[in-house]
């Protein structure tokens, strides 16, 4: 039986960090989710032992290695799978330092002081 495609269904990326539907790019390039906005893939290797560097391409992000040349962004995360672990660490430490932040100050703007806000 023949599934029809459907418009969107297609390309679906994820987060590689937690793995939820990607809504916006890291400074990298990368497709992540809101939470892992100011996140960073590091010190990612290759099944080689040589190091990755992360590149976008008019297809999406890829890794490059030395050796091998390009390799393909999921194979790349599938060989390095303590991103995902890195991650949950640096969220519990995040969650501690949210609970000391004050509150912002409520700040209320005029109409005359509109223009020279911007």
């Amino acid at each position: 039986m023949r599934i029809p495609k459907r418009y969107g269904d297609y390309k679906v990326e994820n987060c590689p960090f937690c793995g939820k539907i990607s809504v916006t790019k890291n400074k990298q390039g990368v497709p992540v989710c809101i939470k892992h906005k100011d996140y960073e893939l590091s010190n990612l290797k290759c099944a080689c032992g040589e190091w990755l560097d992360v590149a976008e391409g008019k297809y999406g992000p890829y890794f490059r290695c030395m050796n091998c040349g390009n390799i393909n962004f999921k194979k790349g995360i599938e060989i390095n799978p303590q991103v995902k672990d890195n991650v949950a660490k640096k969220d519990d430490s995040s969650e501690k330092k949210d609970t000391k932040k004050e509150k912002p100050k409520e700040v209320t703007v005029t109409s005359d002081q509109l223009d020279y806000m911007y």
